[in-house]
């Protein structure tokens, strides 16, 4: 039997410019809301990396608290939360912040019809993306 060996590649990823708020000079806050811990850590640093300022929750109850504290211009939920669905964590969270953009993650089979959702599995570019034209949309005014 011949011993294996295990080799750890690091893929360099080019940076993208941080997303910015219209208005304003500073990085997009994001707040992620999810019950697994792996999954919030790696949201977290892969909007991190792309410039976002991330505050993650892994309950609606952490991420209201967090509202009352600070003001977000993004929400990244699971569509199936722990407790509370997404849209509806997105309905009280926009009490506190009404202009918040919202993207939802859900597992597949997800049924179709819901505005900003990612399903499984996804890449880092699927994620910024969908967050970053969501972020855009939220902040057309109407016409």
């Amino acid at each position: 039997m011949q011993p294996s060996a295990t080799r750890r590649v690091q893929i360099a990823v080019p940076a993208r410019e941080p997303a910015f708020v219209s208005g304003r000079q500073t990085a997009a806050r994001i707040l992620i809301v999810s019950g697994d811990p792996d999954l919030r850590a790696v949201l977290t640093r892969v909007l991190q990396q792309a410039g976002y300022l991330v505050d993650a929750a892994a309950h609606s109850g952490h991420a209201l608290l967090l509202c009352r504290m600070e003001s977000f211009d993004g929400l990244v939920a699971e569509l199936c939360g722990p407790d509370i669905s997404g849209p509806a964590l997105a309905d009280q969270v926009r009490r506190h912040c009404p202009e918040i953009a919202t993207v939802y993650l859900g597992n597949p089979g997800t049924p179709e019809g819901v505005e900003n959702l990612l399903v499984r599995p996804f890449t880092r570019d699927d994620l910024l993306d969908r967050l970053e034209a969501a972020l855009v949309r939220e902040r057309v005014p109407a016409r």
